[in-house]
């Protein structure tokens, strides 16, 4: 993040050099969802336990909002000066892509922060702010996405054989949700033959990673999981063995967290992390299979090419890039095992219930509770988990990021069946750093870094 006591601004005949630039570029990047998310580690236990509250008692311990205030007040100044300089034309239109992008970002959390702070008599404003910049950042969701998504969900229950109390829970989940709509489009899905070729080459491409996954074992406890990435680091993917992949992930470990809801990875910080209270429990085979290839095979892999390159943006995300990198992710997992499932409708349905219907957090967790329960989905532990990300950084107002999950996978499915047998898809899928190939401007720096332009 942006210090303004270092001194950033080095110039030499009255104009700021290329290095401060790329410096401020970099230190104003942040991670949003590490600095709106929870810290309060009791929030979720009491919420469940707690019919009454409407919302969890969460905490927002990560958010420093001076370093905030002062990443804006770096970015505007440097925007505002970057015509002036005496910089390539490519160095200035990538400084001004990266910086926009950072100000979005920071101005999001800022938002944030004014709303949780905000008096009853500026709430409106803090309100519309938050939303201005949510959209900026994220986008909005789409209606018909959102109605065909519930609709499929709602398809899904057998309700002639309910049990009497689950008829009961089946009337209160349409009163709580109120008048259904029709949607003009279903949910996209791949062909089967883009699957059955995708999943071959996934499983040839990772062979390395999974045969250190020990045979004939069904069940690896959390601890498992993090042993075994560790040592897919070490064998797989150390200096020695990765000189023909662009570099290495020396430095690079996997950690258990022992309040962590969901497995992640942090790039910056070069941490692959394993939930210790995970919902589901231990992995199934299937499951690590899939978290390793998500978290490492793609997260921490697509990194990899970029991790020395000067503009951390490279490595740690290009102006958004989520979408296609949580697609990418996401279909890889899948095809490693062979099997393609409809991804991030959950949090699909918690942000369109939010956004669109205007639910607040309980409304949102009992009506997913039952649509999963109904439905034989996902358990109550992992349902608060999708709710709690629709209201991240406030615990009232919808968070669209979640959003990237569908809009990824659907975007990543199309492209590659539009490259089926293209020589090229997996070095356009996976060594073009945290990119999104079909981003043209992306694809351009991408090139012009290679090249030695940027």
């Amino acid at each position: 993040m942006y210090d303004s006591r270092k001194d950033l601004f080095y110039r030499t005949g009255g104009e700021m050099e290329w290095a401060a630039i790329v410096r401020i570029m970099n230190e104003t990047d942040i991670d949003v969802i590490d600095v709106l998310n929870n810290t309060n580690p009791g929030a979720k236990d009491e919420f469940l336990a707690n019919n009454e509250l409407l919302k969890p008692r969460n905490s927002y311990g990560h958010m420093d909002i001076r370093q905030i205030e002062k990443n804006i007040d770096a970015i505007i100044s440097l925007q505002n000066e970057l015509e002036s300089l005496e910089i390539t034309e490519k160095k200035r239109t990538m400084a001004a892509v990266s910086l926009e992008y950072n100000l979005k970002k920071n101005r999001f959390v800022y938002a944030n922060y004014l709303y949780n702070h905000s008096a009853s008599d500026s709430r409106e404003k803090a309100v519309k702010e938050h939303q201005k910049t949510n959209a900026a950042l994220y986008g909005e969701p789409n209606g018909d996405i959102f109605w065909a998504a519930l609709g499929d969900k709602l398809s899904a229950i057998p309700v002639r054989s309910l049990s009497k109390e689950d008829k009961v829970m089946y009337g209160e989940l349409l009163e709580m949700i109120g008048p259904l709509l029709d949607s003009a489009n279903g949910i996209f899905r791949p062909k089967e033959e883009t699957i059955d070729w995708f999943s071959y080459v996934i499983e040839q491409f990772y062979a390395g990673f999974l045969s250190h996954i020990p045979p004939g074992r069904q069940s690896f406890s959390i601890e498992d999981a993090c042993a075994i990435t560790n040592e897919i680091i070490s064998s797989e993917l150390g200096e020695d063995t990765a000189a023909d992949r662009c570099g290495d992930l020396t430095g690079w470990k996997a950690v258990v967290i022992p309040d962590g809801a969901v497995a992640s990875t942090e790039c910056r910080q070069k941490k692959i992390y394993f939930p210790g209270k995970r919902s589901r429990g231990a992995y199934t085979r299937e499951e690590l299979k899939a978290i390793i290839i998500h978290e490492l095979g793609v997260h921490a892999l697509r990194a990899l090419p970029y991790e020395d390159c000067e503009i951390k943006a490279f490595s740690q995300g290009l102006p958004g890039y989520e979408a296609f990198e949580e697609g990418v992710a996401k279909a890889a997992d899948q095809a490693v095992n062979h099997q393609y499932e409809d991804i991030g409708l959950l949090h699909y349905i918690s942000i369109g219930l939010a956004s669109i219907l205007g639910k607040n957090f309980r409304e949102v967790y009992e009506i997913q509770l039952r649509l999963e329960h109904l439905t034989g989905g996902e358990p109550a532990g992992r349902c608060f988990d999708s709710v709690q990300r629709t209201f991240r950084g406030t615990g009232d107002l919808p968070n669209h990021k979640d959003l990237i999950y569908y809009n990824g996978v659907v975007q990543v499915w199309k492209y590659i069946e539009r490259h089926l047998y293209d020589t090229e898809l997996m070095e356009h899928l996976f060594l073009c750093g945290k990119s999104c190939i079909v981003n043209k401007m992306h694809e351009r720096m991408i090139y012009e870094v290679r090249v030695g332009e940027i």
